[in-house]
């Protein structure tokens, strides 16, 4: 019926069959997705990376840490005579242990050489009582001797003194007067002393047992110490050595060890948390009640939610003596596996640092950065300058510069 009477059809027939075949094969070439298009974050169809487009967007930040727990019974080192000692034997990191078990042994050498002088003090303080109170026998005695001998002279004095004037001479009379008068002051003098020496061997004799009493003292609490060189498990469960911060490695038998210091763990593996550590670089990206999601490296197809309790208000030496330093953040997870969570497995944290529904996003690949900003290539070599809010590896979200569905030109 679109036929001419010599058998062809019109030129406007042709172009409408041509217009139609054209549209069924650009139909057929839009079924398939684009060979640079890039599956969408939040589950919609595939987007191409060179074309603005609205989706959902979340940031993260990789944090590596260890597995801890929540509660935890510490074994710490003790106070003792000497600040430091060395660590003999010490159980297995994750060994069983039953309450009241021997967990650490200290070295015990420096303080047997000194419990040794400390009783060879202790032995001369008493010598030193010893040798006081002999000689205190003996003046007591040199002294009685005395008041004795004067109280006889006295007594002597007396009787001759008594004899009346009419019966001797006024020479003798005198004499024996004057003899009386110097043996009542001789006699004094002796019962001062022997009253007086009592007094005065008590407080040579306190002197001298002050330092017997803190010989004595410092014996016990060398005893003591020794008895409590061996730390004893507070409670059954799995005993985990502690972190030996100058070392950067876990504590082990050899290492030197201060009071005050925690040796060991007995940890609650019913209750765990995550201590990640972030670069003092990145301080700010984190902040408590973030969603993480941390992963054990020997058991990486095995994920556990968190969220983010607390991080320490200052940063930490990253080794003994580093300078590079790290805020410590603690993480408590939403479940524990105690069949197989350790205390000190490394552990790979993902912190959701952003998230964002229906955000405007281009492709990290299409933008270029320096000091003035960020600009974004655009088909044909043109660049324009950009607003970018947070980006991820992949994406960034669009602020200003940009409407949906504009094309960019994005490096291969």
């Amino acid at each position: 019926m679109f036929e001419n009477q010599n058998g062809t059809r019109p030129r406007h027939v042709k172009c409408a069959a041509g217009a139609l075949l054209l549209s069924f094969l650009l139909a057929g070439c839009g079924t398939e997705p684009s060979a640079n298009a890039t599956p969408a974050v939040d589950g919609t169809a595939p987007v191409a990376d060179d074309t603005v487009r609205r989706g959902s967007f979340r940031q993260t930040l990789l944090l590596s840490g260890t597995l801890s727990s929540r509660n935890s019974e510490a074994v710490i080192i003790p106070r003792m005579p000497s600040w430091e000692t060395t660590i003999r034997w010490m159980a297995d990191d994750g060994a069983e242990v039953i309450e009241g078990a021997p967990l650490v042994e200290l070295d015990t050498a420096q303080l047997a050489s000194e419990i040794e002088n400390k009783i060879t003090a202790q032995q001369q303080a008493q010598n030193a009582i010893d040798s006081k109170l002999a000689e205190i026998a003996g003046q007591l005695e040199e002294r009685q001797f005395s008041y004795e001998q004067q109280r006889i002279a006295l007594r002597k004095a007396e009787i001759e003194a008594d004899v009346p004037l009419d019966v001797t001479d006024r020479k003798t009379y005198q004499e024996a007067q004057l003899a009386l008068q110097q043996a009542r002051v001789e006699y004094d003098k002796a019962d001062a002393d022997l009253e007086g020496h009592g007094d005065s061997s008590e407080a040579e004799l306190e002197v001298l047992r002050v330092d017997l009493r803190s010989a004595e003292r410092e014996v016990a609490e060398a005893q003591r110490a020794i008895e409590t060189m061996v730390l004893r498990a507070p409670q059954s469960g799995i005993a985990v050595a502690a972190e030996n911060r100058r070392e950067d490695r876990k504590f082990q038998v050899g290492d030197t060890i201060w009071v005050g210091a925690t040796v060991a763990e007995i940890p609650d593996l019913r209750s765990m948390a995550v201590e990640a550590r972030l670069s003092d670089v990145d301080d700010g990206k984190v902040t408590p009640g973030m969603i993480v999601a941390c992963t054990l490296d020997a058991y990486p197809d095995r994920s556990f939610t968190g969220v983010v309790r607390e991080i320490s208000p200052v940063a930490h030496e990253s080794g003994w003596r580093s300078e590079q330093r790290h805020f410590l953040v603690h993480n408590d997870l939403d479940e524990a596996e105690p069949e197989i969570m350790q205390p000190g497995m490394s552990v790979r944290v993902e912190v959701e640092t952003a998230a964002r529904d229906e955000a405007l996003l281009v492709a990290r690949a299409a933008l270029s950065f320096t000091d003035d900003g960020a600009t974004v290539r655009l088909p044909g070599g043109a660049t324009q300058p950009v607003e970018l809010g947070p980006c991820n590896a992949r994406e960034c979200i669009v602020r200003e510069g940009l409407a949906e569905g504009a094309r960019v030109e994005v490096a291969r």
